[in-house]
């Protein structure tokens, strides 16, 4: 976890600091409502059950707050 991104986040009153990324699993997939893949064609090891959609911007890993905190506003 970029420590940027967990620092904008918590502006929100929340904390991902000791948030893990992982695999999306099928069950995931299964159960999901709605389903946002951050990377156009990423594949995905099953169908989604609800609504999916792409989105498509750079990756933050590496941003700064002062270049994150645009990317979360636009969210």
């Amino acid at each position: 976890m970029n420590p940027a991104i967990a620092a904008t986040i918590a502006e929100l009153g929340l904390d991902i600091s000791k948030r893990i990324p992982r695999a999306v699993t099928p069950a995931d997939l299964a159960t999901a409502d709605l389903v946002v893949a951050m990377k156009p064609g990423l594949a995905l090891p099953a169908a989604p059950s609800g609504r999916f959609l792409e989105w498509s911007f750079p990756d933050p890993a590496d941003w700064s707050a002062e270049n994150v905190r645009p990317l979360r506003e636009a969210v």
